[in-house]
Formats: C-alpha cells, sequence, structure tokens
C-alpha cells in the first residue's frame, strides 16, 4: 500500500491510500500507521547516521522503482534519502514517522493533532530533571507502553527540534502533505527493504539510540546525552574473542588494495558463476575485517545489504580452496610490506 497524500473531508484529515490492486481507500490519519511500503524486505542492514544528512527527493523515482502509477502532482509523500555504508538509502516519510513516534497505536491517535503531544503527555519533575508520564485519560490500555517508549517520548517532548518534528506532521497534513521536519540528532538505525545496485529501497526503518544534537528546553532540566530507544543490534557489536591475529591490515586497511586484489583477481574469472569483479573484491574485503577485528557476519552482510551473501561467499571460498590462495596470498603481501616499512 501507498499513503499518497492527505485531504480534509468533512472536517477531518482523511490520508489517501493507495492498495496493491491500485484501488483508493481514505482512512483516518490515526490508523495509517500500519500502512507497508510495497518494498520487499529481503535485505537488511544497520549504521549510524544523523539527520541533517538527510536530503529531500523527488518521489517519481522511487514510485518508478516500486511500479507505483500516480499521476504528476498527485502524489504529495515526502521520499528522504542518505548515503549509508556506500549504499544510497531512500526512505518514504510514513517510514520515519513510525520509526520515531512510538508506540504508534497510541502516538498517532495525537500525532495528525494541533498540540497533540500536549494532549498525550504531561511533565514529570525528578531531582532536578523532567520526564514524561501519560496522561490517564489518554493512555489506551491494550496498547503496552514500554520503558524504551518513554525515553522517546521524553526525547520528543523535552527537545526543541524533537517537539517541532513532532508538531511539524499536523501541519504538513493541514496542508495535504504526508511529511515531517527531522530533528536535530545522531541515531542508531535498523532497515529492511530491497537493495537495487547501490540504492536501498527502505520497507522497515527502527531507530534503536539517539544522541540529540542540542541543548533541552531550560526548564527541561538535566537530560541524558543519549536515549536507548530499543535493544541494541547485534550487528554493530563487536566480539574481541572471535578476532584472528593472523589477519593482518594492509596499506589500504582491511580492504585489498589494488597490488593484493592483481594478485588473486584470478580466482575469480568473469563469465562463471562465482562473484566476481568489484563485487568479489569488496566481499573479501568485508570478510577479512570480520575475521580481523570480531565483528559480526550480520554486520559484513549489511554492509551490501545482504543477510547473508558475504558469508556464503566466505563458505563456497572455503569449501572450494579459494580462501587458502587468497589468504597465503594477501597475508605474505602485507607481512612483506611490514617488513620493508
Amino acid at each position: 500500500m501507498w499513503l499518497q497524500c492527505v485531504d480534509r473531508q468533512n472536517g477531518f484529515l482523511k490520508g489517501k491510500v493507495m492498495k496493491r490492486d491500485g484501488d483508493v481507500e481514505w482512512r483516518d490519519l490515526d490508523s495509517t500507521w500500519d500502512v507497508d511500503t510495497p518494498v520487499a524486505r529481503g535485505s537488511k542492514m544497520s549504521g549510524t547516521t544523523c539527520f541533517s544528512r538527510w536530503k529531500l527527493v523527488d518521489a517519481s523515482e522511487y514510485l518508478a522503482d516500486m511500479k507505483i502509477e500516480i499521476s504528476k502532482g498527485e502524489d504529495r509523500h515526502q521520499v528522504f534519502a542518505v548515503d549509508l555504508n556506500g549504499l544510497s538509502l531512500v526512505v518514504p516519510a510514513i517510514l520515519v514517522l513510525k520509526a520515531l513516534f512510538k508506540p504508534n497505536a497510541t502516538v498517532f491517535e495525537y500525532l495528525f493533532r494541533p498540540s497533540g503531544l500536549d494532549m498525550l503527555l504531561a511533565p514529570k519533575d525528578s531531582n532536578g530533571s523532567t520526564s514524561v508520564a501519560l496522561l490517564p485519560q489518554r493512555m489506551r490500555q491494550h496498547v503496552p507502553v514500554r520503558d524504551t517508549s518513554f525515553e522517546r517520548l521524553r526525547w520528543l517532548y523535552c527537545f526543541p527540534s524533537a517537539r517541532a518534528a513532532f508538531d511539524s506532521v499536523y501541519t504538513y497534513a493541514a496542508s495535504g502533505t504526508v511529511g515531517v521536519k527531522l530533528p536535530k540528532a545522531q541515531v542508531d538505525i535498523s532497515l529492511q527493504g530491497r537493495l537495487l545496485g547501490k540504492k536501498f529501497l527502505v520497507a522497515v526503518l527502527n531507530i534503536s539510540a539517539c544522541t540529540p544534537l542540542e541543548e533541552p528546553f531550560d526548564w527541561a532540566g538535566w537530560q541524558p546525552e543519549s536515549f536507548r530507544l530499543k535493544t541494541q543490534p547485534p550487528s554493530v557489536q563487536l566480539n574481541p574473542i572471535l578476532a584472528s591475529s593472523d589477519i593482518l591490515e594492509g596499506a589500504a586497511g582491511w580492504a585489498l588494495s589494488d597490488m593484493e586484489w592483481a594478485r588473486v583477481e584470478h580466482l575469480f574469472p568473469a563469465g562463471t558463476r562465482l562473484t566476481t569483479g568489484n563485487r568479489a573484491r569488496e566481499f573479501i574485503g568485508a570478510i577479512l575485517t570480520k575475521l580481523g577485528t570480531g565483528v559480526g557476519w550480520a554486520w559484513a552482510n549489511s554492509r551490501f545489504g545482504t543477510t547473508a551473501g558475504v558469508s556464503s561467499f566466505y563458505q563456497n571460498c572455503r569449501k572450494s580452496g579459494r580462501w587458502d590462495k587468497v589468504m597465503t596470498i594477501v597475508m605474505e603481501m602485507r607481512r612483506q610490506s611490514v617488513l620493508l616499512a
């Protein structure tokens, strides 16, 4: 489905949703949190980014990639793009809303109202700091509100640009647009989506941690430097126990230098069913990084938007004996470089 735009009908804001079969329905905006984008979820990745690097892009290219046919000028759904781990992430605004404003079933009910945050929350003082509490009459009893959700709501309530982000959703909606003004923050994100070359079309976005890049409101008192909003994804964790001392860094770091690649390129001949060319070279660099630092396979795979591409490549190379040949050649070149240095 695709949330195309917003319109006011009989005094109420409604979202225009295009369904997979091309039919259109109008929905209450507080139920749009369950609208999925028509993107496959076969690839995963994670990383850290600053919202200041995110840019608005023309949505028409995204719609064309997704084979969504909407007449020019009829779509008013913001789409963002940002570079991460060598890929260009393309993120529709609805996914940003769903990632920022959790728990969705509770918060979306107030997201599309003027001063909605103050209808949902009240400040709670605690030893010179301000946290938040849900107003009892606003709480939806069937929706669990976890500790990390309160941390997220505290960030939204106590920091200027985070509150402005919340308020901007209604402002955009009132003008017919599905959009948001991004807050000033560095965030740890995890994603699922579809990889098209160096472009990653995002289908699911989660924010696991946030570091505000601004001071809180004066009345908010002391606030944490960062907020844990979800369990840390394992793909960014290192395990030094798994690091191999036999793997040496080279002149190009863990990646293969031009000279190193020239010596092993013949092991991956073009025209075969093997991963070849620059893709094989990049995979080898990711494997050396994983083996040399102890970073998880999930990280190595996510660099290229795959769930198992790099690890499968490694296993295939080991079974065929190519990996032993790569290691012999590359590590010998690196040892010689150390001796000559």
